[in-house]
């Protein structure tokens, strides 16, 4: 039988936390421990919240005594935006990519001046803009710098909140599974908690039972010579309803049913799945709905019943 372990630390003090990083470093399987790696290996604490304790992530490492799997070089404090001047374009380049080997493939100007010698100032005076000189490198851009509506902004929180199975916190929206960073949030509604609350009050509007048309409206509709107008109920529809899945996630406790994993501490993704098929007649409703994970979705097949 497995060691049964808490989803949450017992002490949020320094040397609790310096301890969660000692025993994920016990499991980690190698390479850099990145701020991802953490995450995904810990479940316990945010890869944030370490990092602000301590001053940032490479700090927190050296503190716990496990500075070596840090990845990265130690940075002078003498090397500063002067350090550019000496490097040719193909120098600079490297140093954006071994960066970005680091963490994440989406690498921002933030992360790249926590951890490089140059600056990101340098590198967009070297190549016009951040983003020419992404592109040059072949490092994948982030998407965070357009704008989205409410149902994106709330569709995206589904994924993260989903995700950690808890409210996620702001720099957690700026790493995957997230594609919509928290200035978006702040931005549209003023702070980021008023944004976790416009999504709460969002999340628990009930529009159940709620019809749409599923043909234009017509002047012509009159003409008793036409078939009369047509109207699709939601829980007739496959496509589970974004705020519907939501709230299938929520009474399942972001697990899936079927196996019990969950995407923290896992990796998997969890899916709205109709317990009696809908092609057999089953519909999108609440009761009819649970959560399961890929694996298990995939091989459910055609079976019935409320996965156990």
């Amino acid at each position: 039988m497995g060691r049964f372990e808490t989803n949450f630390l017992d002490s949020y003090t320094d040397e609790g936390l310096l301890d969660e990083i000692r025993r994920v470093a016990t499991v980690h399987a190698g390479g850099p421990l990145t701020r991802k790696a953490f995450q995904r290996l810990s479940g316990r604490v945010a890869a944030s919240t370490v990092q602000r304790r301590f001053g940032g992530w490479k700090e927190a490492l050296e503190k716990a005594g496990v500075g070596d799997l840090y990845g990265g070089r130690k940075i002078s404090s003498k090397m500063t935006a002067q350090a550019a001047r000496g490097m040719t374009e193909a120098d600079l380049l490297a140093e954006m990519k071994r960066d970005a080997q680091l963490g994440t493939s989406i690498l921002t100007k933030d992360d790249f001046d926590r951890t490089s010698i140059v600056t990101s100032h340098a590198i967009r005076g070297r190549f016009g803009s951040w983003k020419k000189a992404m592109e040059k490198a072949g490092i994948q851009l982030s998407s965070m710098g357009r704008r989205y509506t409410d149902e994106e902004c709330f569709e995206n929180l589904v994924a993260v909140w989903s995700h950690y199975g808890r409210p996620p916190q702001h720099d957690e929206m700026k790493v995957p599974p997230s594609v919509v960073g928290p200035k978006a949030y702040v931005i549209r509604w003023g702070s980021w908690r008023k944004a976790l609350s416009a999504f709460v009050d969002w999340a628990n509007t009930d529009k159940a039972g709620s019809t749409e048309p599923s043909s234009k409206e017509s002047t012509e509709e009159a003409d008793p010579v036409l078939p009369p107008k047509v109207r699709s109920f939601a829980e007739d529809r496959h496509e589970v309803p974004l705020r519907l899945k939501w709230k299938v996630h929520v009474r399942d406790g972001f697990r899936c049913v079927a196996c019990g994993k969950n995407p923290p501490q896992h990796g998997v993704t969890l899916h709205a799945d109709h317990i009696m098929p809908w092609a057999d007649g089953g519909k999108t409703i609440l009761e009819n709905l649970q959560t399961l994970c890929e694996p298990c979705n995939l091989g459910k097949g055609r079976s019935y019943g409320k996965a156990i």
